[in-house]
């Protein structure tokens, strides 16, 4: 993401946190928002503030809910402790098997769904097509270059892993979604 793209005007963090202008001009003289004043004496919100204070009010209601597929515990665990230590309001939740995944999918529909690319039986191409017609995005882990008709609406996350990638990918779903409700 670039640096402007992660900056917002004080009226568009009113408009996506419901609140007034005011209201997060106070947010940033008290320090609950970082912002800095442009030449002119406009405020520009950094992103990752409203996110973090987004996750500090909603507690109980996180923004987005990813649903990991098939993911070992020990890189599940991670994904947990970079989303809480990035303050993300992300709720992630382990299907063990594909199985899983359809029944929990069932009972609640995901904003992400994060897999590996070598999930046997599944054909990639349809999934991402039946995930596409209910609004749901994938997100596939894998060593290999993406594959020819696989990137489109999908998120590509190299392995070896890298974090910064995955919480360029989630800041641009949890705007994209914020602005949904908004």
């Amino acid at each position: 993401m670039s640096e402007q793209s992660q900056l917002l005007s004080t009226r568009q963090a009113a408009t996506l946190l419901g609140v007034s202008v005011r209201t997060i001009q106070l947010w940033v003289e008290q320090g609950l928002l970082s912002a800095w004043k442009t030449p002119g004496g406009h405020r520009r919100i950094v992103q990752e503030s409203l996110l973090s204070l987004l996750h500090k009010r909603q507690k109980l209601h996180p923004l987005t809910y990813v649903l990991c597929v098939n993911l070992e515990s020990a890189f599940f665990e991670l994904l947990q402790a970079l989303c809480q230590q990035w303050n993300f309001p992300v709720e992630l939740q382990q299907a063990r098997n594909t199985v899983d995944a359809l029944l929990m999918i069932g009972e609640r529909k995901p904003e992400l769904v994060l897999m590996g690319f070598d999930q046997p039986g599944i054909d990639m191409q349809l999934l991402q097509i039946e995930l596409t017609q209910h609004k749901v995005k994938l997100a596939i882990i894998a060593s290999d270059d993406p594959q020819p008709g696989l990137t489109m609406n999908m998120m590509w996350l190299r392995q070896p892993f890298e974090p910064l990638q995955l919480k360029t990918e989630l800041q641009k779903l949890l705007f994209a979604r914020l602005q949904g409700l908004g």
